[in-house]
């Protein structure tokens, strides 16, 4: 569990939230001094990290004003891929949407570390791109937080498409805002509130979105970019557990990574990947049997792909291994466990 205290989420988005503030004449300075911002630096530094606890308490205080109702809409509306800094630049620089789509949910944690990204295909082959919450957050800020996301996604989206034709749906957990027809306002994109049992958002997109051509995809500064990229967990890492980072890693990826390719992606070594992990009592192949069974509980829970179907996606070979191992693990047989938390 990420330590609500601990600097680690970009200040740069809550900078447009200040701009925000500033243009409906609520006032900021003498909130911002009580926790500790300086908002001057961060304005000269939008890489600096703010913490999980200050932006709720920052949240809570813009919710208290009637006239923020509309505030998250706002918020996703003002962040394009730019605001996204060197992960905003490897997305433009990727070759489809869904190479990018893929290469978000890999950075999704330099991007907003208190939430995931997982993606997945479903039956009709479309991808289906969750986001969820990384930590226990107030509901109002959990909510702000799931509108502002699926907003900005949306603008992310409309930055890489040049299609009238191509469109996309996004389902939330959260009900109908008062602000609902500046919502459905937006192009290419339908909303359907109320949709998901658990608080998140999630996007669908169809093989002719995803198979997309980029205009501006660039192998090699791709690859300058994601090394960057790669420096930058690397500097998360060494503040954090790396059993950890590594759930996270495997979390968020649709294809499992082996033990190298996780060593590449933290930017070490994988003897001591090994070690760190020998470190913290946990090892490789641990770690990633917990994240089987947590993905196979959130498929499960959270969608109608067939047992079969999500056995091969875990990397089964058939059907029953899966059904035993998972028994094994969790009480329950895949099917009652579906029809007792679905």
């Amino acid at each position: 569990m990420i330590n609500k205290n601990v600097p680690l989420i970009p200040v740069r988005y809550y900078l447009k939230l200040v701009e925000l503030l500033i243009a409906r004449n609520i006032p900021i300075q003498i909130f911002l001094e009580e926790l500790h911002i300086d908002i001057e630096q961060y304005l000269a530094q939008p890489d600096l990290k703010v913490s999980i606890s200050q932006v709720e308490k920052i949240i809570q205080y813009c919710l208290r004003f009637p006239v923020n109702t509309d505030l998250a809409f706002e918020l996703g509306r003002s962040l394009h891929l730019s605001s996204h800094s060197l992960v905003g630049y490897a997305i433009l620089t990727s070759k489809t949407v869904e190479h990018a789509l893929k290469l978000v949910t890999r950075y999704f944690s330099l991007i907003m570390p208190s939430f995931k990204a997982s993606i997945y295909f479903n039956k009709n082959q479309q991808a289906e791109w969750l986001i969820e919450p990384e930590l226990d957050m107030d509901q109002s800020v959990l909510n702000f937080h799931i509108e502002a996301i699926a907003i900005a996604l949306h603008n992310n989206l409309n930055d890489l498409i040049d299609s009238p034709f191509l469109s996309f749906s996004i389902f939330l957990s959260l009900p109908e805002p008062p602000h609902l027809k500046q919502i459905n306002q937006l192009k290419q994109v339908r909303f359907h509130f109320n949709a998901l049992n658990r608080p998140s958002l999630k996007i669908t997109l169809g093989q002719e979105l995803l198979a997309y051509k980029l205009p501006l995809a660039d192998e090699m500064t791709l690859k300058a970019v994601e090394f960057k990229c790669q420096e930058q967990m690397k500097e998360i890492t060494q503040s954090q557990d790396f059993p950890e980072w590594i759930k996270m890693i495997l979390l968020n990826t649709y294809q499992m990574p082996t033990l190298t390719e996780c060593a590449e992606l933290l930017h070490v070594s994988t003897k001591t990947l090994q070690r760190q992990l020998h470190k913290k009592n946990a090892d490789f192949n641990g770690i990633k049997k917990q994240v089987i069974i947590l993905k196979a509980q959130e498929r499960l829970s959270h969608s109608s792909a067939s047992i079969t179907q999500i056995a091969y996606e875990l990397g089964y070979s058939s059907s029953s291994n899966f059904s035993r191992a998972f028994k094994a693990l969790v009480g329950l047989t895949p099917e009652a466990y579906r029809q007792q938390f679905q």
